[in-house]
């Protein structure tokens, strides 16, 4: 029998996955929200989507919302999306520019800095710091990293470094040649997905399904290939995990629809690099998926126990992009219906997972190797914080 990807790691047998109320349970959703995303870094997009004073991001885990943002003196700053005064949300909008490089509340006009977060000004309240000091309601912020041209945020002030959450830069060695830092955005697409977020990354994790799901995938990269491992050759972290190469099917070039190029390649890849499509993730979030002629990655944010945003980016040479005829389409249309088959498919797990016939949950096979290891993550967090009380934001 042919097996997908080659077969697994030795000694990998049959594990239980998680119950199904991991799934479907609103308080376990909330445990994981406190356990989990508000103690890890998280990636909210790309440097060059907020290239000027005042350009934002917004994103939303669970009911938390987050300004990520283009200070007046240029660095990148993050924040709550949640005024000082009575805590009205700052902007409703994902994406966007504050003019002047400066938050105004829309309840009453409460108006912050982009670069610190600084009240300064308040309507209609006297200039007297006895009475009311500006200086003590400045806008709550969250940790701000940048790395290879991705924004990090983290809730957690006492959360170690990114570079060290990540392994950096040994982890990321054989991506260097990628030169993801200096890609340009070339299109993002957002996602709802009815599904728990779990659902989501555990999809990702595994190629199982490519076969029954993905026609377009698996004549570009057929599954019954091996795989090309790269966990000999780079360390692991708790987060950043190496999920090895994909070859490409005869007659095709890149990861799209027709395998046909339309850019060059990325001029340091080594002969293998050219005819492979390597993948990454980074718990709790991120897939990462680096074709010969561009980069495809998504990262995901929890909305609720049963719904999860996803957001996918496209990143290609600047000067592709910068091109009179740049059209990102060939990619973007491979990964899109990719994508949508992968989303009704997750639906689908989460409307099984609320059966009472998945209260104890279902099999893992030895193929689905990295789903367990996820799972393990999962419970290992969990249970690392288990008695902690819940974190309180800075400031």
């Amino acid at each position: 029998m042919k097996l997908v990807e080659g077969g697994w790691p030795g000694g990998t047998t049959l594990e239980a996955t998680l119950p199904g109320g991991y799934y479907t349970s609103p308080p376990m959703f909330q445990r994981e929200l406190e356990r989990i995303w508000f103690t890890t870094w998280l990636c909210a997009g790309r440097v060059d989507q907020i290239p000027h004073t005042g350009d934002f991001l917004a994103h939303q885990v669970g009911d938390e919302s987050i300004i990520v943002v283009r200070g007046r003196q240029g660095g990148i700053n993050a924040f709550y999306n949640v005024c000082r005064h009575r805590g009205a949300r700052l902007c409703t909008e994902e994406a966007g520019t504050f003019k002047g490089g400066l938050i105004r509340c829309p309840y009453h006009s409460w108006t912050y800095d982009t670069s610190q977060g600084a009240l300064v000004a308040a309507p209609n309240v006297p200039e007297d710091r006895e009475l009311f000091d500006k200086a003590r309601f400045p806008l709550v912020s969250l940790r701000v990293q940048t790395w290879e041209g991705y924004i990090w945020v983290n809730f957690n002030p006492q959360a170690p470094a990114l570079e060290a959450a990540l392994g950096l830069p040994a982890s990321n060695a054989y991506y260097e040649r990628y030169h993801v830092g200096d890609l340009t955005v070339g299109k993002v697409i957002s996602y709802e997905v009815n599904a728990n977020w779990k659902i989501v990354m555990e999809n990702g994790l595994e190629c199982y399904h490519c076969l029954h799901i993905h026609p377009e995938l698996s004549r570009c990269t057929p599954p019954l290939l091996p795989r090309h491992w790269l966990h000999d050759d780079l360390p692991e972290t708790k987060v950043f995990k190496h999920s090895g190469g994909m070859e490409l099917a005869p007659g095709f070039e890149t990861a799209t629809l027709d395998g046909r190029p339309r850019r060059p390649r990325f001029p340091d890849l080594a002969a293998p690099d050219r005819r492979t499509i390597y993948y990454a993730f980074i718990y709790p979030q991120m897939l990462l998926a680096f074709a010969p002629d561009y980069v495809f990655f998504f990262a995901v944010w929890p909305l609720a126990v049963d719904k999860t945003k996803v957001w996918a980016y496209w990143l290609f040479e600047p000067s592709v992009v910068a091109g009179a005829n740049f059209d990102p389409s060939d990619a973007v249309d491979f990964w899109d219906i990719t994508n949508r088959q992968d989303w009704q498919a997750c639906a689908l797990v989460h409307q099984g997972n609320q059966s009472r016939a998945y209260r104890s949950g279902g099999v893992l096979i030895q193929n689905e190797w990295r789903v367990t290891k996820f799972k393990r993550y999962v419970l290992e967090e969990l249970e690392e914080r288990d008695g902690e009380p819940p974190r309180k934001p800075a400031g």
